[in-house]
């Protein structure tokens, strides 16, 4: 019974020990972290092991080779890199449509916004794709009408940005209105089925490509972005990028 009060005491003497002193002061000090803050090198010791192992990892192994560094926007309307953009989708989402459709892709339309990085001159790893595309956006490919089309040609007129695009040929004059406009060298007819690959982001009204809604019928190929990149770094050893005619302003 004894020890069972000496318990009761006890506990009562921590619970009041823990209640915060009326008399006590608290003095607190914010410090400035700065370069005058040394690091604590047993905290170091301890991280370079893994920071090594991350440098050193599969994701930055060389998959491919850049002869150049190329841009989103070192072109007026089309660019280095928005032009691979467009043309790895096609190149590697097209086989895999066709497979399931039996038909084949006819336009590319991809987002300026979306690409996130530069490619730098030297080697380029899985960590380069990750960095171009961060995002979690699949390819899907829609059927859209003839009309539709015409209303992604003014879109892409009115914002006058470098947006991957691939089969389509925009000719603008210099005041930005249309001079010519084909679909892989045919004019477009409005009542005529197109397929149209793109993300699954800009099919929702992302970059307010509301156009992209009328679709008539829409095909998950089930193949992301990122991976189109990673597969199409793979398949070439060096990237040789540039800007065309795909989309120009005559001046």
């Amino acid at each position: 019974m004894r020890i069972y009060y000496k318990h009761i005491i006890l506990l009562y003497l921590v619970l009041v020990g823990c209640k915060n002193n009326p008399n006590q002061e608290n003095y607190n000090q914010n410090i400035e972290i700065d370069q005058q803050i040394l690091s604590d090198s047993t905290i170091v010791k301890y991280y370079q092991p893994f920071k090594k192992n991350l440098e050193e990892s599969l994701m930055n192994k060389p998959i491919s080779y850049s002869f150049d560094t190329y841009k989103k926007n070192d072109g007026e309307l089309n660019s280095t890199l928005s032009n691979m953009f467009a043309d790895a989708t096609y190149e590697m989402s097209n086989p895999v449509f066709n497979e399931i459709s039996g038909n084949n892709i006819d336009i590319v339309l991809l987002n300026n916004g979306g690409i996130r990085s530069i490619i730098s001159k030297g080697n380029i790893s899985e960590k380069t794709a990750f960095e171009l595309m961060p995002f979690e956006n699949s390819i899907v490919v829609l059927e859209l009408k003839g009309q539709s089309i015409n209303k992604m040609v003014e879109y892409l007129r009115k914002v006058k940005l470098q947006h991957p695009i691939k089969g389509l040929q925009i000719t603008l004059n210099n005041d930005y209105s249309v001079n010519e406009v084909s679909i892989n060298g045919s004019n477009i007819m409005k009542e005529k089925k197109y397929y149209v690959a793109t993300t699954d982001y800009l099919l929702d009204g992302g970059d307010k490509m509301y156009f992209l809604g009328e679709t008539l019928k829409t095909t998950d190929i089930n193949y992301k972005m990122r991976d189109v990149l990673l597969d199409y770094f793979k398949k070439y050893d060096t990237l040789k990028l540039k800007s065309d005619n795909r989309f120009i302003r005559i001046k």
